[in-house]
C-alpha cells in the first residue's frame, strides 16, 4: 500500500504544479480564475498533452491505489473505477480551445458529459463510503467531501468568471481527500439485517 500510496501522492503533487505552471505555456489571454483545468488540455492548445497527461496518470493512480484497499469493497470499488475511466476519457475527447481555432465540437461535448459524470460518480463514491465506515471522523469527512464536490461544482456554473478557482480547489480537495481516505480510513462490510 505504501508503494501505491507513494506513486499517488507524486502525482498528485505533479498535477499541483501542472495546474499552476502550465498557464504559463498556455495562450496568453488564458485565466488561472476564469479558466478550467479542462481548457489546459483543450484541443489545439499549447502544451495540451502536459495536462491530458496528468489526467490519465491521475486516473491510474486511483485504480491502483482502490485496486490495494477496497477490492473487498465491490461498490466503492466499482464507483472509483468508473469515475478513473471517465477522468481518463475526458484526457482523451478534449474541451473547446479557449481561442477561435478550430475544433471539434462533438469531441467537446463529449468532453463535458464525461466530465458531468466523472464529478458526479466522485460525489456518489463520497456518499456510498458513509457505508463502509464507522469512525465518525471518517463519516464527517465524507459528507463533507460530497457537500464540498458538489457546492464546488455549483460555483463554477453561478461564478463562470472563478471556475478556474472553483476547479482548482476541487481538484486539489478531492484529490487529496480520495488519497487521505484510502491510506487512512478503516472499511468494513455493511452487516445485513
Amino acid at each position: 500500500m505504501r508503494f501505491v500510496g507513494t506513486i499517488y501522492a507524486i502525482v498528485y503533487i505533479l498535477m499541483l504544479v501542472v495546474m499552476f505552471w502550465l498557464p504559463e505555456l498556455s495562450y496568453e489571454g488564458y485565466s488561472l480564475s476564469k479558466n478550467s483545468l479542462s481548457e489546459l488540455g483543450a484541443q489545439n492548445t499549447p502544451g495540451n498533452w502536459i495536462m491530458n497527461m496528468v489526467l490519465f496518470m491521475l486516473a491510474i493512480v486511483v485504480v491502483l491505489i482502490a485496486n490495494k484497499k477496497l477490492r473487498l469493497f465491490w461498490l466503492p470499488l466499482y464507483l472509483l473505477y468508473l469515475f478513473a475511466f471517465c477522468l481518463f476519457l475526458t484526457g482523451i475527447f478534449q474541451h473547446a480551445p479557449i481561442e477561435d481555432v478550430s475544433f471539434s465540437m462533438a469531441e467537446h461535448i463529449t468532453h463535458s458529459v464525461l466530465s458531468t459524470i466523472t464529478g458526479t460518480v466522485f460525489s456518489m463514491y463520497c456518499f456510498a463510503i458513509l457505508f463502509f465506515v464507522k469512525k465518525p471522523i471518517e463519516k464527517a469527512s465524507s459528507v463533507l467531501m460530497f457537500c464540498l464536490a458538489i457546492g464546488l461544482s455549483i460555483l463554477m456554473f453561478l461564478y463562470s468568471d472563478y471556475k478556474g478557482v472553483f476547479q482548482r480547489v476541487l481538484f486539489i480537495l478531492a484529490f487529496g481527500w480520495l488519497l487521505y481516505s484510502l491510506v487512512t480510513f478503516t472499511f468494513y462490510k455493511p452487516k445485513r439485517h
